[in-house]
């Protein structure tokens, strides 16, 4: 016992010296990296976290998250791995809108689960690896593109982009293209699909990126079809990237939603279809907060509209904005706006109920 303390010992004043890498290794071939000044110790405990080691090697890019070496599925860079719809969290036989679990296909409307699923429980990156890992975000997605070197190539003949950063490590990314109905697509080879934990002004869409040979670049797509997820840990270089949101209090408690009359009728205490309600958004506060979605809804049952907002709208320290809004086919029994605005990196949501 003592000889193997004193081995641990020599080895770790190895590692202090030369200030680079720490390397795990597995005896399933994978290999985890961190960085030598970020470890204190190095202990032992009674049983290993499974779900840090299906994602294969951490690589730092410089960037502000580390990215795994393998797609979540993947046990070696080339592989496609999984194909997953965005906010589910198992593979399935059939991807298609009615196959879709946030789709409602009565009322052929697409449910609500987030504007950033990122690390939450419609994080399929999440759910299946642990809470240390999850999909990147539209901005960490945009930031591996505008801050790597993008060079298409073929590893043990599957093409892809092999993604180097500044300090010249590097991943490889796979043209796994998608996966429709029960088949992945022609677009294997020849495209990169990989989703982000973002979805667009379009409620029925989200970010992805999109890349070929010749070009790459963030789109929006159905959030039904089945696409890769490359998975991203917290960058220990940048304090994991958290945000301080104690005091964000101070700015969200001066936020206010209300409707304000308009042109409606009303039977048995029922908004009628057609009627207009004008409605307003209130920054009381002394900052500035960025409106990303209003939706219309009905208290009684609890039912959320789409996104009536077509692009994000900034609204400045003391500054209000009002709209008009038109009940849809049915009516409202209760009508509820909902208006989502982001503080501090964080979504918020304010909303008033409709009273008579």
């Amino acid at each position: 016992m003592k000889k193997y303390i004193l081995s641990i010992a020599l080895t770790t004043f190895q590692l202090a010296a030369v200030a680079q890498t720490v390397n795990v290794h597995f005896k399933n071939g994978q290999t985890i990296q961190y960085p030598s000044d970020n470890v204190d110790y190095v202990d032992f405990s009674a049983k290993a976290a499974d779900p840090t080691v299906s994602a294969g090697q951490v690589v730092d890019l410089g960037l502000s998250v580390y990215w795994a070496s393998c797609n979540l599925g993947a046990e070696k860079p080339e592989e496609y791995g999984d194909y997953y719809a965005w906010g589910e969290t198992k593979t399935k036989d059939k991807y298609w809108e009615d196959t879709y679990s946030f789709f409602d296909n009565n009322t052929q409307q697409y449910i609500n689960i987030g504007d950033n699923i990122s690390g939450t429980e419609y994080d399929a990156a999440t759910v299946n690896l642990g809470t240390e890992w999850r999909m990147p975000t539209k901005d960490e997605m945009q930031e591996l593109i505008e801050n790597c070197t993008w060079v298409w190539q073929q590893l043990n003949g599957i093409n892809g982009y092999l993604v180097t950063g500044k300090n010249g490590n590097s991943i490889f990314m796979p043209a796994a293209g998608d996966m429709v109905s029960s088949v992945i697509t022609e677009n294997a080879s020849k495209y990169l699909l990989y989703y982000t934990g973002t979805i667009s002004t379009v409620q029925s869409n989200s970010y992805n990126l999109l890349a070929s040979s010749s070009s790459k670049f963030m789109q929006t797509a159905n959030r039904w079809h089945g696409y890769t997820i490359r998975p991203v840990t917290k960058n220990l270089n940048a304090g994991g990237g958290q945000e301080d949101h104690s005091q964000d209090h101070l700015v969200t408690d001066k936020i206010t939603a209300s409707f304000i009359g308009g042109a409606y009728s009303s039977i048995n205490g029922k908004i009628q279809s057609g009627s207009q309600l004008n409605i307003r958004f209130s920054n009381g506060s002394s900052e500035t907060v960025t409106l990303t979605k209003i939706q219309l809804g009905d208290a009684a049952t609890g039912s959320e509209g789409n996104n009536m907002l077509n692009s994000e709208v900034e609204v400045a320290a003391g500054e209000a904005k009002s709209y008009t809004v038109t009940v849809g086919a049915g009516g409202l029994t209760t009508p509820v706006i909902r208006f989502t605005y982001r503080y501090n990196k964080k979504n918020y949501v304010a909303e008033a109920t409709w009273s008579n």
